[in-house]
């Protein structure tokens, strides 16, 4: 069925953030436009339709609020 992506944000996150989204059974993923150079990132799932995907991104986003929120996670460089 593929993956549900949700969370997405500018910048990279540290290592913290993909160990709360693999508690819930996510993925994290840090990306670098190889056009632009752009960093950027989101979370994603196993899309399992709802209420699973909902379920799963509230948990996830619940927990990164929780370690003081994407800004908090993101390395200095993407403030």
């Amino acid at each position: 069925m593929g993956e549900f992506f949700f969370g997405s944000h500018r910048g990279h996150l540290k290592a913290k953030a993909d160990a709360i989204a693999a508690r819930h059974g996510a993925d994290h993923i840090n990306y670098t436009d190889p056009g632009t150079g752009e960093r950027r990132g989101w979370f994603a799932c196993d899309n399992r339709g709802s209420p699973f995907d909902g379920q799963t991104a509230a948990a996830v986003m619940a927990d990164i609020d929780r370690a003081g929120g994407i800004e908090s996670l993101m390395y200095a460089r993407d403030r």
